[in-house]
């Protein structure tokens, strides 16, 4: 059996990464590893921003990893991270870019793009749980400053109009995934 890819889910904060890539994960039988698994354990103990958060956001995705690297070759692994082109962020890129390469999987980049309005309405959506971001300032600032990370080769796609399920089926015809 061949080797399913590793696919990364990158966009901005409420542009629906965790909600493409729970529905990519059912079309495709694969696994979602979204990046709050890692944010949440470590902000539930340290500040956002610390060097203990930090340490232990990475300890974290480690711990993750190696069970990751436990599935089946042909279980399609999707990740997801709202990164920049910041150095930093770059290097958060890069333990997905070794699972991949340590597991012989094609690393399958996906940028989300999103108009702002679509991305305003997403973001302040009442259904999103947990620690995301929803202050709607907060976004502006970070789309008027930064510039997403698109790792080379990523298929960028244009998810403001898109229900998951179309985006999903999207990414899964991009990257030869199964649909059933």
């Amino acid at each position: 059996m061949s080797v399913a890819p590793v696919i990364h889910i990158g966009g901005w904060p409420g542009a629906g990464k965790q909600t493409i890539g729970r529905a990519l994960a059912t079309l495709s039988h694969g696994r979602l590893i979204h990046n709050h698994i890692f944010l949440d354990a470590a902000q539930a103990v340290f500040e956002r921003g610390t060097d203990e958060c930090k340490q232990l956001r990475e300890d974290v995705r480690a711990v993750v990893l190696r069970a990751a690297a436990m599935l089946p070759r042909e279980v399609p692994i999707i990740f997801t991270d709202a990164l920049s082109t910041l150095e930093a962020d770059r290097k958060l890129f890069e333990p997905t870019r070794v699972f991949a390469k340590e597991r012989g999987a094609r690393l399958c980049p996906v940028v989300l793009k999103i108009d702002t309005e679509a991305n305003l309405t997403r973001l302040m959506d009442p259904a999103r749980k947990g620690a995301k971001l929803t202050d709607p300032d907060i976004l502006l600032d970070l789309r008027a400053r930064f510039d997403l990370l698109e790792p080379d080769g990523a298929l960028r796609l244009d998810a403001s109009g898109l229900s998951p399920q179309e985006a999903a089926a999207s990414i899964a015809a991009e990257f030869g995934l199964s649909h059933g």
